[in-house]
């Protein structure tokens, strides 16, 4: 431990960073997000199913996904443990005040000054000051997506920064966005953000979702709502599948629509086994007709995936798609178990050969790995990612293997959004011209990759998470309060 730390924290408990809640309920630590409610209390889920079943939807289990496993370096305290010992230490025991973030609202909206995520929480004052002066950080946990725009930066930094009157370096930014680091200096620099601490958060990418599988694997699955007891998945290397592509698509979104109209220009779509809806389910205006119209460019009113004139797909081709639609897969509505997949999709990947990943950013700066692109690899199943440059090395950055050795990757390297699907369509035709010898071979030679990738689940991401918060809290803590100045004394929140 930083011996300086040390020597100001001697009074803590074994030298511990408190995880500090304001609330606890009868199941663990309740958001600090919002004010408790009666649902709250009762860990039932917002918008209860008519069978009163509840998901504990209220417990933030942010202490248990990560902290936990970390006892040696975090203990989880109440609000009252800070106040008391502020009163007789001088508040120098350190504390992290998480805030577990949602979609209940704009990502932007929970930083608009006095209306933001403090004030809708209701945290006390003198809280906010310890953050600002002394001893706290806040934790901001959005590892589920990747919000990392102009627009949510510059809102998070004005927030906390010249409203609050926070050093942004007490702000630590937990994000789905793997290439997060590199997103933040390029936005730093374009703003002219000051590189003293007070003006930089401390962002860390991590891929949440990726925990989920590791519970899996090492506890079976949990919350499964009468599904039967997880059974690791058998990659038959024997066994010639029905279909050669798996790839699911809950929300209308332009790659999606780009790789659909490509499978079905080269007859694939009945070669697959692919989810697609006709009407969206959450917005009844949004149809799979008007996505196809909204690839339209308006001079010529011909459908070209990204306005590239490479990529013109014929009428046909486009109404044939939206006749076959809706198309499902196995007509589950749950979202959890869309997002977690409690095992009962095992069947799905046995009988595909490979998975096509529709991720949920495509032509985008942040690069986001959810749960889409874990699935495939907790089921034994090879993927090919359609989502923004970087996908498939933030994977391998993970410690997981991908597919050169079958296919050029080079895909994942193009910035350019059009020239990109197309490389993804030469794959798509490649995979297409096997013949059943080349399958079976491909699958007789894939399966150690597939095996590595699975067991890679052994080892949680997590602990890596913590362990660099707890060394950005030792590497910043002060004694002397001084941190919102500059050497030369001039104040930074102006």
């Amino acid at each position: 431990m930083n011996e300086k730390f040390r020597s100001v924290i001697s009074h803590s408990q074994d030298d511990k960073v408190k995880v500090i809640y304001s609330w606890f309920g009868p199941k663990g630590p309740l958001w600090n997000t919002e004010l408790p409610n009666i649902l709250s209390f009762a860990s039932e889920a917002e918008g209860v199913n008519p069978e009163m079943q509840s998901r504990h939807f209220w417990v933030d289990d942010i202490w248990n996904r990560q902290f936990s496993k970390a006892k040696d370096k975090y203990e989880l305290a109440p609000l009252q443990a800070i106040e008391a010992d502020q009163d007789e230490h001088g508040g120098l025991t350190p504390f992290i005040y998480p805030f577990s973030m949602t979609w209940r609202v704009m990502f932007e909206k929970y930083f608009i000054k006095d209306a933001g995520l403090i004030e809708f929480a209701h945290m006390p004052v003198w809280l906010i000051h310890m953050c600002s002066t002394r001893n706290g950080y806040i934790l901001i946990d959005h590892s589920v997506e990747a919000f990392m725009s102009d627009s949510e930066l510059n809102a998070m930094f004005s927030y906390f920064h010249k409203c609050h009157r926070i050093p942004m370096y007490k702000i630590i930014y937990l994000t789905g966005t793997v290439n997060a680091t590199s997103v933040y200096e390029k936005f730093c620099k374009k703003y002219n953000i000051d590189e003293h601490r007070s003006h930089r958060m401390h962002v860390i990418p991590y891929a949440s979702s990726r925990e989920i599988f590791h519970n899996f694997y090492l506890n079976g699955y949990i919350n499964t709502d009468g599904a039967d007891d997880y059974v690791e998945p058998i990659y038959d290397d024997t066994h010639s599948p029905n279909k050669l592509f798996l790839t699911w698509n809950r929300r209308f979104r332009q790659h999606r629509t780009s790789l659909a109209l490509l499978l079905e220009k080269h007859n694939l779509v009945e070669r697959s086994l692919m989810s697609f809806q006709k009407i969206d389910g959450e917005m009844a205006s949004k149809t799979v007709h008007g996505e196809i119209n909204d690839q339209r460019t308006p001079e010529d009113n011909i459908i070209r995936l990204y306005s590239d004139h490479n990529m013109h797909i014929e009428e046909d081709v486009a109404e044939r798609f939206a006749n076959r639609c809706p198309l499902e897969i196995d007509g589950e509505t749950d979202i959890n178990k869309m997002c977690e997949d409690y095992g009962y999709t095992q069947p799905f990947y046995k009988d595909t050969l490979v998975s096509l990943i529709t991720e949920t950013n495509y032509n985008q700066e942040e690069c986001t790995l959810t749960e889409k692109s874990f699935k495939p690899l907790f089921n034994k199943h090879p993927f090919i990612i359609i989502g923004v440059p970087g996908s498939m090395q933030g994977l391998r950055d993970l410690g997981f293997q991908t597919f050169s050795e079958f296919w050029s990757e080079e895909y994942d390297n193009i910035e350019s959004p059009s020239d990109r699907m197309l490389a993804i369509e030469q794959i798509l035709l490649q995979i297409g011209s096997w013949s059943a010898e080349q399958v079976l071979d491909f699958k007789r030679r894939v399966k150690p990759i597939v095996e590595h990738n699975y067991h890679m689940f052994k080892n949680p991401s997590s602990v890596a998470v913590v362990n660099n918060i707890y060394e950005h809290i030792t590497n910043n803590f002060n004694t002397d309060y001084n941190h919102w100045c500059n050497p030369e004394g001039r104040c930074h929140f102006e």
